[in-house]
């Protein structure tokens, strides 16, 4: 199969190089000239809870992709999500497919504004990686990897992806509600990622300081009352418990803290800024998500001033 990895992130290495060690036609698009430069010399890298692998691989910069793909995964960082749906709509087969595995809502929209409903997969992935350098990434955690159509229908093209996957060692599942399990990750992730950036809490220490703990209680009313009025019916039964549970017993540095200790671009705006314009859409007030998403950009802007 003919795949094409837009985002060659520490994500997009990760799936790239076990996708290529199984014997796929695997391309990475990246809109960084070093990145592209060390896959095409030295190939992927990857080490970390699945184990060594090396493996030659192409990269291209976006512009220069000539080559069409049966499938196209984005893992780009959702700041440039709407440049990758384009980029999708260019290179992808007539009759492929797109998919998403980013965190956040709004990828799967871009996706289908760009090549059409009925050519793009929903997914969420609970793998993570770092990167260790261009091309090269540590997988740090295993995770399952979700998939299905949006309509929540079996399909051929479905199966045929799950067992692709699971071949190259990811844990997958097939879900008739994928659009719940994205928002559910995406409830999880803004209730307790910006937390942790701000404060430099791990998540396993935010239900034990008490001001943590409170404004993640105003964050999660904001973003269920969101839910509610969107219709979105979650695979959780109880997400508010599933998340206090992380914030007792999780010790995991989430990866925004990451991106804020080091100076970089975050995606607070697929996440809690994402909650804030659906709240505007709503008439849905959500004043405390709307803080936490501009004090994580005064911060990142504030570490990179001269």
């Amino acid at each position: 199969m003919r795949i094409t990895i837009i985002g060659a992130g520490s994500m997009g290495c990760l799936y790239g190089a076990r996708l290529a060690a199984q014997g796929h036609q695997i391309s990475l698009l990246d809109i960084r000239a070093d990145v592209v430069d060390a896959i095409n010399h030295t190939g992927l890298v990857l080490d970390g809870v699945s184990g060594r692998l090396e493996i030659a691989a192409r990269a291209t910069l976006p512009d220069d992709a000539v080559e069409t793909a049966d499938l196209v995964s984005v893992h780009a960082h959702t700041e440039g999500t709407a440049d990758a749906a384009r980029v999708a709509s260019r290179i992808l087969a007539p009759d492929g497919c797109a998919i998403t595995l980013q965190n956040g809502i709004g990828n799967v929209e871009a996706l289908i504004e760009a090549v059409g409903r009925h050519r793009v997969l929903g997914g969420i992935s609970y793998n993570s990686a770092s990167s260790a350098g261009p091309g090269r990434a540590t997988h740090t955690n295993a995770g399952i990897t979700w998939i299905g159509e949006l309509d929540g229908a079996e399909s051929v093209r479905l199966n045929a992806l799950s067992r692709l996957l699971e071949e190259a060692g990811f844990a997958t599942r097939v879900s008739d509600n994928i659009m719940g399990i994205i928002w559910d990750k995406f409830i999880h992730n803004c209730a307790i990622n910006p937390i942790c950036a701000l404060t430099g809490l791990l998540a396993n220490q935010v239900s034990a300081v008490a001001a943590a703990d409170a404004l993640q209680d105003r964050l999660l009313e904001e973003l269920l009352a969101i839910v509610r009025a969107r219709g979105i019916r979650l695979v959780e039964a109880d997400p508010i418990a599933s998340i206090k549970e992380i914030c007792r017993t999780v010790a995991v540095k989430p990866s925004m803290l990451q991106h804020v200790e080091a100076g970089q671009a975050t995606e607070i705006d697929a996440q809690n800024g994402a909650a804030v314009r659906a709240g505007r859409d709503l008439g849905i007030p959500t004043p405390y998500n709307e803080a936490l998403t501009l004090m994580i950009k005064a911060k990142i802007a504030q570490a990179n001033l001269p």
